[in-house]
């Protein structure tokens, strides 16, 4: 037995430590990511700045953050990434376990927001990036002092097996077994949500990905080669 590990990274120096405590790869996520974002840079900038530091060595670059399609699939590639990593686009898949409402609002809504007023209490100085919903619109300004704690609960879920009490502006996204007013609910969503179409299965979103990325290389890049050769 064997054990891989990736580490998640939002910044050049976090980088640069991941290095030296040996991970296997890398992960950089970039501000356009849905959920916890620490980071402060834009993929376009970041992963290029970890793919030069990384060098040479056996540590496989993988990006994340605002990809859903063979675009940003090349791209990352483009920037210096081995591979890359899907978060909202596999939310929005016949498989993922996300509630059924959640899944219909990645494929509705296109706009996102980077905050701090869901699950302040739990996790502290932990901004996210979420979908702008009507209810997140009537929330976004929370005064700091306030949090979930002081909400009351809207439903309830199963986590682990256990099943658990959501309040309002809690941090807790609605999967497939919450019950109560998931319209409430906090949404993770990365900001390219909106080239979300369809809720396709998972098997479909990678053979697009790969079908279409070697397309776009070989007759966007060859155009590049003929017209310069």
């Amino acid at each position: 037995w064997f054990h891989i590990i990736p580490l998640q990274v939002g910044s050049l120096d976090e980088a640069n430590k991941a290095i030296y405590a040996g991970v296997d790869a890398i992960i950089v996520q970039g501000r356009e990511a849905g959920g916890h974002v620490i980071s402060q840079d834009a993929l376009i900038s970041l992963l290029p700045k970890v793919a030069d530091l990384v060098g040479d060595r056996d540590i496989p670059v993988i990006a994340a953050g605002g990809i859903v399609d063979a675009r940003g699939y090349v791209a990352a590639l483009a920037l210096g990434a081995q591979g890359v990593c899907l978060g909202t686009r596999f939310l929005a898949t016949q498989e993922s376990r996300a509630h059924p409402t959640y899944k219909r609002k990645l494929v509705e809504f296109d706009r996102t927001e980077y905050t701090d007023v869901f699950g302040r209490a739990r996790w502290p100085g932990a901004p996210h990036r979420v979908l702008y919903t009507p209810f997140f619109n009537d929330w976004k300004s929370l005064p700091p002092h306030q949090n979930e704690a002081d909400q009351p609960v809207i439903g309830h879920s199963t986590i682990h097996d256990r099943e658990i009490e959501i309040r309002r502006l809690a941090g807790t996204v609605p999967n497939v077994t919450a019950t109560g007013d998931i319209e409430s609910m906090v949404m993770y969503a990365g900001q390219s949500v909106g080239l979300i179409k369809e809720i396709l299965p998972a098997g479909e979103v990678v053979k697009r990905l790969v079908e279409e990325a070697q397309l776009l290389i070989k007759h966007k890049f060859s155009d590049i080669l003929l017209t310069h050769s």
